[in-house]
């Protein structure tokens, strides 16, 4: 087995403003329910995890073959997490962790399939995903991404969508296309990595995942019905040849206790209220 360590920093300088910025949107994001291959679940809202001084994360293990365990410094945070399956989100402390993914039933100080270093925020929201290694032939070795959800409210009639390149051995880039349209969805999606988030129009059909420069759908994905005020997450898996689709829907609720979710008056009595010696 490859002992491959690759750390990733998903944060940027000035990284300190970026996380208080998150904490203020945090405020108004309420219990985040997700449709997933699986069931239903179901977090409390940003402000009470915040409130305990925890972040909320889930995982999703894209590499094909076993299952993989992932640590968070010396504590095993999620165990035994099979191929394409996709945890509930569960509470961590806000605070500096070194993620470490092993087979599963393999001990933290075994050799690891990946590692990241990743700063949690208070009331955030984060998806770590384990990817294949880059090299198809490196079948034990694998890259960890942790990606921040900046879960919220979507009010404006449209829908966030979010696509990954998990696809080992295929370096070309993705596009995602609706059926019948000229223009892609996203475009551009590399390897190990996710175009982000994209606000859409609602739509339906069959999206038709394609590698650069080809009009061959390398998979399908039919019934497709992207709703307003959801948000949605595809992850390309598997081989070129048997390219596999992890998806998974969040919907966010407005924070009850909130400004947004205040009627006028109640927000303008509490604007008075704050202002009264």
């Amino acid at each position: 087995m490859h002992n491959r360590k690759r750390l990733f920093s998903g944060m940027v300088a000035g990284g300190a403003i970026l996380f208080a910025a998150a904490c203020n949107e945090t405020r108004d994001t309420g219990a985040v329910t997700t449709d997933k291959e699986g069931g239903i679940s179901t977090t409390p809202t940003a402000e009470a995890v915040e409130e305990r001084d925890n972040a909320l994360v889930r995982v999703v293990n894209a590499i094909p073959g076993g299952a993989a365990s992932i640590y968070a410094g010396d504590s095993l945070a999620f165990e035994s997490v099979g191929y394409r399956q996709v945890t509930d989100f569960q509470e961590m402390p806000d605070d500096y962790f070194g993620f470490r993914v092993v087979n599963a039933g393999a001990r933290l100080d075994d050799d690891a399939l990946a590692e990241n270093r990743e700063k949690l925020a208070d009331g955030g929201h984060y998806t770590i995903i384990v990817l294949p290694d880059d090299d198809a032939d490196a079948d034990d070795d694998g890259t960890l991404r942790v990606l921040d959800d900046e879960l919220k409210p979507i009010t404006d009639n449209k829908a966030r969508v979010r696509f990954v390149h998990a696809v080992t051995g295929l370096e070309d880039e993705l596009s995602v296309f609706v059926r019948g349209s000229e223009n892609a969805l996203v475009d551009g999606i590399n390897f190990s990595r996710e175009a982000g988030w994209n606000e859409e129009d609602p739509t339906s059909g069959t999206l038709e995942v394609r590698a650069e420069n080809s009009e061959r759908a390398l998979v399908t994905i039919p019934n497709v019905n992207i709703e307003a005020g959801k948000t949605y997450t595809w992850v390309f898996a598997g081989t070129p040849d048997n390219v596999q689709v992890i998806s998974f829907t969040d919907e966010v609720a407005v924070d009850p206790d909130s400004d947004d979710a205040m009627p006028d008056d109640r927000v303008e009595d509490s604007v008075n209220a704050d202002a009264r010696p």
